[in-house]
């Protein structure tokens, strides 16, 4: 395998000389770069980018930590983000924090020691100093799916509390009295801000929250089919059910179907995300769109404005506002 010497050597140039022309320095004469350009090509000579990285300090790559690789969800954040920066001429280093600080903090250590020119970070697992300190470390970083206080500018965030207030007030307004929640049992803030909505659209419409109608679980689809197990094995008369996501509304589908419930006749369900998921259940799910996809662009978008200031900036508001996507899983109840 040829190295930078064997390049030297066949373009007739100094090492220095053969350096900053992988670097594109404007410093080398055009009759030298081209000799060069052909050496490299003549000898398939391949620059060992983490090497330049340490020179200049600049890897042409930006670091992203996701919560999960397998999910739907975070394959639109990976999407997103990943086209953004291939369009910018960079690449895309991606890893898994898994909910868990020490995952999450071993991965971006990771994309650190990679000499990633700048970092998206999906942490909910590591406290808000550790990722204040991330953000006063220097290397630009933007926070998607979450909002540190006082950091408004890094952080790419959605009303998870609105989103779950819209989703229990639909049911509401289609005639459901009695209706109960399943949720995560990861200790993020978006289980809490999204019973906090479940709560409050229940109190606008003078209904009393009731704890035995709230069932924690994992938010897979394994999960969501436990917690409706659960929660119908209490026989509190439930008609209508919020889900933390589509996954865990797919899984009570699948529960409410397979022990001979009706839905949405005799139980409605409303997810949140708006995955692909939604779209191909049966009856297709009713769910509050997460623009997951839009969010991880517009983090994109920002860090690369602050790695080069000439990229144009995204002007757009970090904070997104979730909407309500209505399909088929919700019936109207008669009075």
């Amino acid at each position: 395998m040829a190295n930078i010497k064997d390049v030297a050597k066949a373009a007739g140039v100094s090492v220095s000389t053969v350096s900053r022309v992988i670097n594109n320095s404007a410093s080398v004469v055009p009759e030298k770069r081209q000799a060069v350009i052909s050496a490299m090509e003549a000898l398939k000579y391949q620059p060992n980018t983490l090497a330049r990285a340490l020179v200049n300090n600049r890897s042409d790559c930006i670091g992203l930590l996701v919560g999960e690789i397998e999910s739907p969800f975070f394959s639109r954040l990976m999407g997103s983000v990943h086209k953004e920066v291939m369009n910018a001429g960079k690449h895309v280093i991606a890893t898994a924090g898994y909910h868990k600080a020490d995952l999450e903090r071993s991965s971006i250590a990771f994309l650190r020691e990679r000499r990633c020119d700048g970092l998206i970070i999906h942490s909910k697992a590591l406290p808000d100093e550790e990722i204040i300190a991330l953000f006063e470390s220097g290397i630009p970083t933007m926070l998607v799916n979450r909002l540190v206080k006082g950091w408004e500018d890094r952080c790419v965030f959605l009303d998870n509390e609105y989103g779950a207030y819209l989703a229990t007030r639909h049911l509401i307004q289609k005639g459901h009295r009695n209706i109960g929640c399943i949720c995560t049992n990861i200790g993020i803030e978006d289980g809490e801000s999204r019973i906090a909505g479940y709560k409050k659209a229940l109190a606008a419409a003078g209904i009393e929250f009731d704890e035995q109608k709230l069932v924690k679980s994992f938010p897979d689809e394994e999960g969501g089919n436990y917690a409706m197990a659960e929660l119908m094995a209490r026989d509190l008369g439930i008609t209508g059910v919020f889900c933390y996501n589509d996954a865990m509304a797919a899984g009570a589908t699948m529960m409410l179907q397979d022990t001979g419930y009706e839905v949405p006749e005799q139980v409605s369900l409303v997810g949140f995300d708006d995955v692909i998921l939604a779209r191909v259940l049966k009856p297709h799910l009713t769910t509050v769109r997460y623009p997951i996809g839009e969010m991880g662009a517009l983090a994109a978008q920002r860090l690369l404005h602050e790695i080069d200031p000439s990229y144009p900036k995204n002007e757009h508001p970090l904070r997104f506002t979730p909407r309500l996507i209505e399909r088929q899983s919700v019936v109207q109840r008669s009075a």
